[in-house]
């Protein structure tokens, strides 16, 4: 959108969608109430036949880059878009998501103030079809859990250096869901830390994740943590009791509904 300045570092934000004209409108202008200049912003489609990229069109003065091809699943549509960033902070956007009018100024100006912090994250607040909001808030005590499960990081909320991505690499193409937790257990066992902030927001659409996608993403979170050294044993405790945990919210769910 605007060259990088002295003052302001550049930021890419990057967004990967496929089939999402009804909700991409709303990411796009959510972008553009940035307080935060400069921003280059990135679109990577997976070949949307929908009008997904006739709206992304009516806000090409805002967009820098458009690629649409299929690709290899979300990871590769990330990794897509990250090796086309020239900004010095990465910021990943879904197509269904929304960031805070201030979301990008305020992450800038806490890894500015910490240069120690590789990364800087904060809340989400999710929105179903009715209207509902629930929030789910950052865990500034993740590194106390992250060995053994995926932590409370909400990953649209995540602003990260670039330096990250160069070191450790992008997303792992055999991880559907969970692959933001496979790269933040990589960051995190390289020595890298981030920082939460409740300043920091962004709204995400609800629902669309079944009970089945669910569980399969506890089930990759597992086998990504053994990869990681985990023991088996501890790993599976971990997905057996977050399993009974999600079995015991959905029947309380269909409790107060019924």
């Amino acid at each position: 959108m605007n060259p990088q300045t002295p003052q302001h570092p550049l930021v890419s934000i990057i967004t990967v969608c496929l089939n999402s004209a009804a909700t991409i409108r709303a990411t796009i202008e959510s972008v553009e109430r940035q307080t935060y200049s400069p921003i280059q912003y990135i679109f990577i489609d997976g070949g949307s036949s929908d009008g997904t990229l006739a709206a992304i069109k009516n806000h090409s003065d805002r967009v820098d880059v458009v690629i649409s091809e299929k690709d290899r699943g979300i990871s590769d549509a990330f990794n897509k878009g990250i090796a086309l960033a020239k900004g010095e902070f990465i910021q990943l956007l879904n197509a269904d998501d929304m960031l805070d009018d201030h979301k990008i100024e305020k992450s800038v100006a806490l890894l500015e103030s910490n240069p120690q912090a590789g990364f800087v994250f904060g809340d989400v607040v999710k929105v179903d079809t009715a209207g509902h909001r629930e929030k789910v808030s950052g865990d500034p005590n993740y590194s106390h859990t992250i060995r053994y499960t995926m932590g409370a990081i909400p990953h649209p909320s995540l602003l990260a250096r670039r330096r990250l991505y160069d070191v450790y690499g992008g997303f792992d193409l055999r991880r559907k869901i969970a692959m933001d937790y496979d790269w933040l257990l990589r960051v995190h066992r390289g020595g890298e830390r981030g920082i939460y902030s409740n300043e920091i927001l962004v709204v995400m659409t609800a629902g669309g994740m079944s009970d089945a996608n669910m569980l399969a993403a506890y089930r990759e979170v597992r086998d990504i943590s053994i990869e990681h050294g985990l023991s088996r044993v501890i790993a599976h405790s971990y997905y057996t009791a977050r399993f009974l945990k999600h079995k015991i919210y959905l029947f309380l769910g269909w409790r107060k509904e019924n």
